[in-house]
């Protein structure tokens, strides 16, 4: 992980050494290429030590550890002089003497920085030789390759056929018949590799074996075999432990099998399955380059055999077979778990029944800890097996978490702790910052890329057309594909909209996260005032859930050099002491319950001050007046959304943000004069923009100063992808052309507008990338389906309170092509709907909720077979009886699967 974190230094002093032409590091610049040049020779050795992290020396541990604070310190000190100069260059000098000042501050900067950056590098020298001294090598062939360690483990997870565990197996039933129905059964469209993914320890080799064994299966094939590819895939032996299996040679043939070149034996082996109808096991393959080192005796085309594959990275098996079923193994439920921990640890014993049912009683309790995944029950139930009395059991009870984590051998930590281990180093970063979120938090996976992003974990590709934004989504998706990352919510617009870690998966991150020192997570009780002491060295990341004793972190000075700090359910005025000592915080994240989002409160000052901020959510905080946020010319997200009260927002707050990406203000802003917005080109989202303060003849001009210069009255908002207006109340007599701004947003893909508006831009006038349209109180006379209806990639529309106050909407033969969600609320002057056959064919979900004057559901319904889920909510009796069995609106929604009435 070290290396990652060298890497990712060594590209940003890169970033600042090519803006030199500006004068960023004046003075300096030699020295931060002969700083670089040091990072960029001990990152090749940290690859090495990276590799055998598990088994190194306490020394060299410590080496890397100090290693990843010297690269931080390294990129604080150079960002802190640039940003410095940077402030200085752009105040302008109004006399001699302040311009002699000036000059005086920048030289006594200049010698500073100069020596700290020369302690530095003589820190990074030395313990580039320690680490050699300690034989990491440098990166090449023979560094990182496979350790004793690694043996050991794999060893240790070898799997065969012919091993059957004692153990019993429970609610794989349903998985076997499918599983065993798609290697058997004869399909039209043919396909060759049918694959089982999921998490570790869910059972994907139990499942596999159950089916090599299913009594069908053996009949349907001629002959099966079985292979252990694991994460040092051994192609040879991989070849010859198949051919084995399928032939099961004498030893004359055996010897015959050895002496084959690699060509002969894939060519064979290719034969054998084209001749015969074969099964394959390929358990615990790991990645893609493995299979393609396999591929070659494993024909895809003109054969009746097939492969069964089992694997923790779905986009592995998506990779191996397309076409094939790729079959996503669930968790157990709770009666499953419960039933495996009784058969493992209780139903066998013979002690009395009041002991029996005492240890019953506490096995329900700590089995709801495993969460479904069955190693965890397996290691839980061998565990209290082996605990003869209640008192043995009760002190389980009491520790049940440190119990299952600290078993030995192939225990739960070991087996997460390959998943983490077989990550890209860039990924491993990502995945440890998962840990700053509490259990069970559905984490908003916009929020947590834009985090990644302030923080520097995602790297810029070279592709123009692939923001960071993108980076970062493709990031988790390859974290999801590994089963790292469980998805909660998707959408249209943002694919995965919130995620979250198993219980057992997060306990393992944050396990790694403290042992690495990437981050602290503390846990205050209220009531005790207990804490989790800090681990020794700098802190650099600290997520603070409940309670408010913040004394440790606010004046140890180990919290001093924080770079993200999450607080959760922490009052924001406790806070207020301790942001000022934050001086290199880059991420400050404010995540309130829902329970206390009606308190009100001022922006604390003293966030102004924390120049290298580049994340900052204060969302349903209550915040009611926003002073300044001049200083912080790094923001590239701040999120000051709150509830239905009003804001003050200064009109010149982000005229000094240039990075400034994703903007969301108050929901209702107060802003005297109009907002000024130092680089608008750069902007992404724009939510909660108060129309009030525009010029409602030409919202462009609304945003009147681009830097220094008046912005162009037709300036185009380029990266612009979420745009949410809001019209204020105070201006409700007065209609707006939104025209104007909707046109200036070519790449626009998700748009609200709230208020009161002329009317809808004509189609061609709207972004054609358009995916989401929420309106509500736009009050249109006319009806808007005449003009949505021809956006070709909208996906998602919701009509709301008071959206169209016309009496009949239309949707007309090949209107909506691609939309998928529709919404109809709170219509209260809609009386009559009508959908023309072949209108919405890619409906998937409608919702009707207090539309009172409508009369019925159009008959156009009974013609979008696509349609599977119909809400009617809050509508009259009269609406609804129509609608039942026997009703007179019934045959228009019998093919729908899911109703809601």
């Amino acid at each position: 992980m070290a290396d990652a974190i060298v890497s990712i230094v060594v590209e940003r002093l890169g970033d600042l050494l090519i803006q030199k032409a500006k004068s960023s590091l004046h003075g300096v610049s030699d020295q931060v290429e002969l700083l670089q040049d040091e990072l960029k020779l001990i990152r090749c050795l940290l690859k090495d030590a990276d590799a055998r992290q598990n088994e190194r020396e306490n020394i060299v541990r410590q080496c890397v550890a100090d290693i990843r604070d010297v690269a931080y310190d390294a990129e604080d000190i150079i960002e802190r002089y640039a940003l410095e100069v940077g402030s200085r260059k752009g105040r302008g000098i109004q006399n001699v003497l302040k311009r002699f000042l000036c000059f005086l501050g920048e030289a006594k900067a200049i010698s500073q920085t100069s020596s700290e950056i020369g302690k530095i590098t003589k820190r990074i020298s030395t313990l580039n030789s320690h680490l050699q001294n300690y034989g990491i090598k440098f990166d090449s062939k023979e560094a990182g390759g496979p350790s004793s360690l690694s043996e050991k483990i794999r060893e240790q997870r070898q799997t065969y056929a012919h091993v059957e565990y004692d153990h019993v197996v429970v609610g794989l039933e349903d998985n076997l018949k499918e599983v065993v129905a798609c290697l058997t059964e004869e399909v039209k469209y043919k396909y060759r590799v049918v694959s089982i993914c999921g998490m570790g320890g869910l059972g994907k080799t139990t499942l596999a074996r159950k089916i090599y064994h299913h009594q069908e299966v053996k009949t349907h094939f001629n002959c099966r075999a079985w292979a252990c590819i694991s994460q040092q895939c051994q192609r040879r032996d991989v070849w010859e432990g198949v051919m084995i299996g399928l032939i099961s040679p004498s030893k004359v043939q055996r010897d015959e099998i050895r002496s084959m070149t690699d060509a002969e034996l894939a060519e064979k082996l290719c034969e054998i399955q084209q001749r015969k109808k074969c099964l394959v096991v390929l358990d615990d393959i790991w990645k893609v380059a493995d299979w393609n080192s396999l591929c070659a005796a494993f024909p895809m085309n003109h054969t009746n055999s097939r492969i069964l594959l089992t694997s923790r990275n779905e986009d592995l098996a998506l990779q191996v077979d397309p076409r094939g079923p790729l079959h996503k193994l669930p968790f157990l439920n709770d009666e499953n778990s419960w039933e495996l921990l009784q058969n493992l640890a209780i139903s066998w014993r013979s002690e009395d029944s009041k002991i029996k049912e005492d240890m019953s009683c506490l096995g329900k309790e700590m089995v709801t800890y495993c969460k479904g995944l069955p190693l965890a029950v397996i290691v839980l139930g061998g565990l209290l097996a082996t605990k003869q009395t209640l008192e043995e059991w009760t002190h389980v009870h009491r520790n049940v978490k440190s119990y299952i984590h600290q078993q030995k051998d192939l225990g739960i930590n070991t087996v997460l702790a390959l998943s983490y281990d077989d990550l890209p180093s860039h990924l491993k970063l990502c995945f440890l910052y998962l840990g700053h979120f509490p259990e069970d938090f559905e984490i908003r996976t916009k929020e947590l890329i834009q985090m990644w992003m302030a923080e520097g974990l995602i790297l810029q590709t070279r592709s123009n057309k692939e923001t960071l934004e993108d980076v970062g989504e493709r990031y988790l998706q390859q974290l999801v594909q590994r089963c790292m990352v469980q998805v909660g919510q998707k959408s249209f617009v943002a694919g995965i909209k919130t995620c979250r870690l198993h219980d057992l998966m997060r306990d393992f991150c944050v396990e790694k996260a403290k042992l690495e020192n990437f981050l602290n997570v503390i846990n205050i009780n209220d009531e005790s005032n207990e804490e989790i002491e800090a681990p020794i060295g700098k802190v650099r990341r600290v997520a603070i859930s409940g309670g408010s004793n913040l004394v440790i972190v606010s004046r140890s000075q180990k919290y001093f050099h924080l770079r993200s700090l999450l607080t959760f359910s922490v009052p924001l005025e406790d806070q207020k002491s301790m942001l000022g000592n934050f001086k290199y915080l880059r991420v400050f994240n404010f995540v309130i319950s829902t329970i206390n989002r009606s308190r009100v409160l001022d922006l604390p000052p003293e966030i102004n001050s924390l120049i290298h901020l580049r994340f900052l959510s204060l969302r349903y905080t209550g915040v009611r007046s926003i002073s300044s946020l001049e200083n912080l010319k790094c923001l590239q997200t701040l999120d000051l959304r709150s509830t239905n009260r009003e804001a003050n927002v200064p009109n010149d707050m982000f005229r000094n943000m240039e990075h400034l990406r994703h903007l969301y203000l108050p929901r209702f802003s107060r802003v005297n004069g109009k907002l000024q917005l130092a680089n608008a080109s750069k902007l992404q989202t724009l939510v909660n923009i108060p129309v009030s303060i525009c010029d409602v003849k030409d919202l462009t001009t609304g945003f009147d100063e681009f830097g220094k210069k008046l912005m162009p009255s037709k300036f185009t908002f380029n990266c612009l992808h979420v745009l949410k207006i809001t019209i204020q109340q105070r201006s409700n007599n007065k209609r707006v052309d939104i025209t104007p701004m909707v046109t200036s947003c070519p790449h626009i893909y998700e748009l609200r507008l709230w208020g009161k508006i002329e009317k809808l831009p004509e189609h061609d006038k709207i972004s054609p990338h358009l995916i989401q349209l929420k309106l509500n109180w736009t009050h249109l006379e006319e009806d808007p389906m005449l003009i949505l209806e021809k956006l070709p990639n909208l996906k998602i529309l919701h009509l709301g309170s008071s959206a169209c106050t016309g009496e009949k909407m239309i949707c007309s033969v090949r209107g909506f092509p691609q939309l998928q969600s529709l919404s109809l609320v709170d219509l209260n002057k809609l009386e009559e709907w009508k959908v023309e056959e072949g209108s919405l064919p890619s409906l998937c979900h409608l919702k009707i909720e207090r539309c009172h004057k409508l009369r019925m559901v159009p008959n156009g319904l009974q013609f979008i077979t696509t349609l599977q889920k119909l809400e009617i909510i809050n509508m009259p009796m009269r609406f609804r009886d129509r609608l039942g069995k026997g009703g007179r609106d019934f045959y228009k929604i019998r093919h729908v699967s899911s109703l809601q009435i």
